[in-house]
Formats: C-alpha cells, sequence, structure tokens
C-alpha cells in the first residue's frame, strides 16, 4: 500500500518522540488537567521528534546494513508497543497528577478525561511536523537557490552551500518573528486599551474624597483605568472594619493614577503625590507604594488586610505604567514596569523626606509578581533598599531578579536556595510559605524586608535555563516538601511543563503556585505592626481574608 507524503513518518522521529510523551507526563511543580498535560505532550514529542529525525540520520549514515523485516514490520511493533505503554502512561500519569494536587491543597481527579489528553498531544504534535516539515522544504528551497548561485561562480562547496542556506534561514526566522510578534502586540495592545477603558456597572464612582475619582480628587474617574477602579471603587469600608476588629475605625485612603490621568511617568508621579497632600495621607500610621502588575492590577486579600490590620489607618498610592499582561510588559516593554514605578517611587519618597522624621508615616513598598520585580530593579543592591524604606513585601518575584539571585547566591553555607538565610543581611528574611511567616520568631532588623517564595511558585524558579540545564533546587538536599518527590529534571521537557506550570500558576488555592494573600497577612503584622489588635482580632481578619473568592484573574 503505498500512502501520501504527508503520512510518512521517520522511526527515529516517532520513537524519541513518544519517549519524550512518556517523560512529559511525569510531575513537575504544579497541577496540570488533561487539556494541558496534551498540550505539553504534543509539544514535547513535536522537539522531541526533531531530536530523533537528527539521530536516525546519523545512524543511517554510520550503518549501512538495511532490514527488510524491519521495512515491513517496524511500524507495527512500534504501534503496538506504544499503544499498550500509553494506556499504563494514563494510568501513571493520574497518580502522578494526585499526588502534586496533594501537595498543593486541590482535590484527586480520575483518569475519565484521559482522552483529552490523547486527541490534544495528538492534534498538537501533528501541528508541530507540521510546522518542522514546513520549515524544512523552505530551508532546501533555500539551499537549492543557493548552490546554483555557487555553481554558476564556479564554487562547488555544499558545506558553504548549507552555511549559507543556514544563515539565510536563521535571519528569515528572525524577521517574521520581530514582524509577526510586533504586530501581534500592537493588536492585542489596542484590544487591552479597549478594556482598561471599559467601565464595570457593578463599580460605582466613589463618593469619599480619600479616593481617586471621588469629590475633589485630582484625577478622573473615567481616566483611572478598570483595573484602578476596581481597586479604588472596592475594599472593607469603615464599618466593615469595625466589626471585624471590634474597635473603631477610619476609612482607608486609596490613590490610583490611571495611564491616562496624564501623559508621562513623571507626570503621573506627580498627579499621586497632590492626591497624597489632598487626602492628608500625612497622618496615618502606613503609606504603601505598590508594585502594579502589567495591568495595573493588585492582589485585592493583601492590600485589604493591611486596611484591617490598622483600623484603615493607612493610604496607599499606585500609578498604573501599562495595560499589558505582565509577560507581555516583561517580553516586549521591559522598561516599563522599571520606569513607572521608579517615577512614583522618587516622587513619594522626596514627599515623605519632607515630613518630620518623628512624626511621618512608615512608607513601606508591597509588589507581586511583576510590580516585585519592578521594585526590586529601582535600586542598586540591597543596602540601597534598606536605606529607602521602612520595610518592604516582595511576592513571588520572578526568576532572574538580579537582587533576590545575588541574595540567595551570599546565603549562609548549608541554607537551602528555596528558603535561604541571610545572616550578612539582617534586615532580609525569606518565607517559603504562610506558617513560615507566622512562626518567625528569631532576630530581623528594622528595616524588615520579606521576601515571599513558594517553592512551587514556577513564576520564582523556572528560567530558561531550565530548559538545559538542572537548577540547583531539584538537587540533592535541596528539594523543598512542596515539590513533588516524583519529579526528576528532564532537558527540554522540563522547560516545557514550566512553561505549562506558569500558565496554571494562579490556578491553585492560597499558600501555593503564584498565589500569595496569606502569606501576605502575616508579613504585614511582622513588618508594620498588629495594629494593637489581640489575637481574636486577627483571627477574625484573617478568616476574612481566607473567605475571599480564591479565583484569581488570569494574564494580569
Amino acid at each position: 500500500m503505498r500512502y501520501p507524503r504527508w503520512a510518512h513518518l521517520d522511526y527515529g522521529g516517532v520513537l524519541v518522540g513518544l519517549v519524550f510523551v512518556a517523560l512529559s507526563m511525569t510531575p513537575s511543580m504544579l497541577p496540570r488537567p488533561f487539556y494541558y498535560q496534551g498540550a505539553v505532550s504534543g509539544i514535547s514529542f513535536g522537539f522531541g521528534y526533531a531530536l530523533g529525525v537528527a539521530l536516525w540520520e546519523v545512524v543511517r549514515w554510520a550503518v549501512r546494513w538495511r532490514s527488510e523485516w524491519l521495512t515491513r514490520w517496524g511500524w507495527a511493533i512500534i504501534l503496538a508497543v506504544w499503544g499498550l505503554a500509553f494506556v499504563a502512561l494514563l494510568h501513571f500519569a493520574t497518580e502522578w497528577q494526585n499526588g502534586v494536587r496533594e501537595v498543593v491543597g486541590m482535590p484527586p481527579i480520575d483518569g475519565g478525561s484521559a482522552w483529552l489528553l490523547v486527541l490534544i498531544s495528538v492534534a498538537v504534535a501533528a501541528l508541530m511536523i507540521a510546522i518542522g516539515r514546513g520549515l524544512a522544504k523552505v530551508y532546501r528551497r533555500i539551499r537549492e537557490r543557493t548552490g546554483d548561485v555557487f555553481e554558476r561562480r564556479g564554487w562547488t562547496s555544499s558545506t558553504a552551500a548549507t552555511l549559507s542556506a543556514g544563515s539565510v534561514m536563521a535571519l528569515g526566522l528572525l524577521l517574521a518573528w520581530f514582524v509577526v510578534s510586533t504586530g501581534v502586540v500592537i493588536f492585542l495592545d489596542a484590544r487591552w486599551d479597549v478594556r482598561n477603558d471599559a467601565m464595570d456597572p457593578s463599580i460605582d464612582r466613589p463618593t469619599s474624597p480619600l479616593r481617586s475619582g471621588g469629590p475633589g480628587s485630582f484625577v478622573a474617574w473615567e481616566d483611572i483605568g478598570s483595573k484602578g477602579r476596581d481597586i479604588v471603587g472596592k475594599g472593607p469600608t469603615v464599618r466593615q472594619i469595625a466589626e471585624v476588629t471590634g474597635r473603631p475605625a477610619i476609612e482607608p485612603i486609596r490613590i490610583y493614577v490611571g495611564l491616562k490621568s496624564a501623559p508621562t511617568y513623571e507626570e503621573r508621579a506627580a498627579l499621586a503625590v497632590k492626591e497624597l497632600e489632598r487626602t492628608r495621607a500625612r497622618d496615618r500610621e502606613v503609606v504603601v507604594i505598590p508594585g502594579l502588575t502589567g495591568t495595573g492590577w493588585l492582589e485585592p486579600q493583601a492590600i485589604d488586610s493591611l486596611e484591617y490590620i490598622h483600623g484603615g489607618n493607612t493610604a496607599m498610592v499606585a500609578a498604573q505604567y501599562s495595560v499589558s499582561p505582565s509577560w507581555v510588559s516583561s517580553v516586549f516593554h521591559p522598561d516599563q514596569s522599571i520606569e513607572g514605578t521608579r517615577a512614583l517611587y522618587q516622587a513619594v519618597h522626596e514627599w515623605w523626606s519632607g515630613l518630620p522624621r518623628d512624626d511621618r508615616p512608615q512608607l513601606v513598598l508591597y509588589g507581586v509578581s511583576l510590580g516585585a520585580e519592578a521594585l526590586l530593579q529601582m535600586f542598586d543592591d540591597i543596602h540601597d533598599l534598606v536605606g529607602g524604606v521602612d520595610g518592604a513585601i516582595f511576592a513571588g518575584t520572578p526568576a532572574g531578579t538580579p537582587l533576590t539571585d545575588a541574595l540567595r547566591a551570599s546565603r549562609d553555607e548549608g541554607s537551602p536556595v528555596m528558603a535561604p538565610v541571610v545572616s550578612e543581611v539582617p534586615q532580609v528574611q525569606f518565607f517559603p510559605d504562610a506558617d513560615a511567616a507566622r512562626r518567625f520568631s528569631g532576630t530581623w532588623a528594622a528595616p524588615r524586608l520579606a521576601f515571599l517564595e513558594h517553592a512551587n511558585d514556577p513564576v520564582v524558579w523556572m528560567d530558561f535555563s531550565i530548559f538545559y540545564r538542572k537548577p540547583e533546587w531539584l538537587s540533592a538536599g535541596q528539594r523543598s516538601p512542596d515539590i513533588s518527590p516524583q519529579m526528576r529534571y528532564i532537558p527540554v521537557v522540563t522547560g516545557v511543563q514550566g512553561l505549562a506550570d506558569m500558565a496554571m500558576a494562579e490556578g491553585v488555592p492560597d499558600d501555593a503556585g503564584h498565589r500569595y494573600g496569606d502569606a501576605t497577612f502575616f508579613a504585614w503584622i511582622k513588618i508594620t505592626g498588629d495594629g494593637g489588635l489581640d489575637a481574636p482580632a486577627l483571627e477574625r481578619i484573617r478568616a476574612v481574608i481566607d473567605s475571599y473568592d480564591n479565583e484569581a484573574p488570569i494574564g494580569q
């Protein structure tokens, strides 16, 4: 029987690709639904197929022997063996995922939806092969044309033709990536800009002058942006705070300057300072400068818990720098978060420094994810940071942030990389979970700087090097109990799993993955004080914070 050309597959490619599929089902940091696992398996097959094709070419070149028996029955044997192996793998994949789900506190799943894994992995694998064949066809055409040019000039080196074709191909792919990615980002930026302008009918314009967009505010309600309106239009009321704490409360100040409130970073920062003056933020106990995510979002649990703890005697001041999700801002607009956050910090710090030293609020930084990275990137080193604030919380700081990398590199000997102890900087403490922050009672010099980093947060631990190098946190003696004991490092495959984990990083319960609301509550108490509240009152606050909707918006 003759098969169409597109149905011809390579022995080596299929064999190595199927091995990669099996490896891709092993556990990683976070649980993956079957549809996500299907995508991971399909992409892994694509990488394995490409590697297998290359290896099989080497084998065919080195070994001239050919078997008619292998040609006739090889595919039948491969399909039969892997059909049986795949059934067993689906069983193990379910067990592996349930082991990871148990670690993060999620209920187990059964294998009833395993068919999704098969269908999606086959579809994605077919797409990967089609893309690879398309690129190979383009390369062959380029090489043919290059060879013709060389022959006309009297050059007959096939190596030169191959290298020239490869160079042209690489440059073409880079140019295509630049054009396509730029076009996609421009299109999506326009979409996100529309979303930023959208008015949520469930959020009313503030009637309080202590909120941006309210009476007397220098910031127009329409210019604040959807994420900012969500922040200044919500939050605990004076009555709610008093009921939970059992003590009198005042209304918290929430200042938020939207991207369209002023044209430049500096002008938005100056507008934020005018709002601080207008609302008399100088009279509050704590002033918080948050590092926003790309869209301008903040975790409600974090900012609300601070207001409960201090009976509303707080002021939060933020300025939006982008409308794009954090991953887009980080990849395509890497300077926006740093420049926008730096402008706000410098303006607020200058205002705060001009207040009487013995009668001014605590100046505290708080950032999660890209917001934490932006805050840390403002400072030259840890000593610069220590001298610039009264305290700070950095939650889920992305991998590769220079300051956190430097701190981990200088940790005490024998200290684990996922919970480092840095004795030479007594102001710094790392907490791998909420319980560690709650129980901490050791020496901690002021100003206190808390780094909240879950051991199973892929945003914190997965960088590009994981595609080709085993990370230290998977080495002997370094593995955290919050990582499945069955997770193993596999070049390329672990990198693909990490990308999938990042997409699922917020789809887990609090105190796991990229969710830090619970841990932030305890960190506030350690850094800013307990507001004079007793243990029952603090426990009531924690119960309120824990009751918040667990569904975090994706792509912030």
